[in-house]
């Protein structure tokens, strides 16, 4: 199949497609004109290959878990020190992977501080020993509106 037929298949786009080429991640055949032609086992690739470029992992980590993910099935690799490296790999990911999300959960948490104490006309930081994280304003002045911050 072409690059088109199967950027359709798999809702991966043409330009995505050149770009796993580029990064060793897809090797379709070439015609003598210089055309893509894919496998049918492309069309699995494709789709491991963006569920592990979704989960965050670096193109580089997906081509070695690739390796083990060929033919539809999952196949753990014969040698107990490249599953040693694989999984110490992997891990290494969901570690930092676990990090953004705490990193991320935390700056959520702030954010949602912040639309409470606007929406409620708060400003500035609580008093220490106070539940609170911000405090009312003692006199509101009319001004103009401050837009969303980009």
């Amino acid at each position: 199949m072409r690059i088109g037929d199967l950027s359709a298949r798999t809702g991966a786009s043409v330009r995505m497609l050149r770009y796993y080429e580029e990064q060793g991640l897809l090797a379709p055949v070439r015609t003598d004109s210089g055309y893509r032609i894919y496998q049918e086992s492309d069309v699995d690739r494709v789709a491991r290959i963006r569920c592990m470029l979704s989960a965050a992992l670096p193109s580089g980590v997906v081509g070695e878990a690739l390796k083990f993910l060929l033919d539809g099935r999952a196949v753990i690799p014969d040698e107990p020190a490249d599953r040693a490296r694989l999984a110490d790999t992997l891990e290494g990911e969901l570690d930092l992977l676990t990090e953004k999300i705490e990193s991320l959960q935390h700056s959520r948490e702030l954010l949602a501080t912040i639309v409470s104490d606007v929406r409620g006309d708060v400003v500035g930081p609580g008093r220490p020993g106070d539940p609170g994280c911000a405090v009312r304003r003692s006199v509101r002045k009319a001004g103009p509106a401050i837009g969303p911050v980009r």
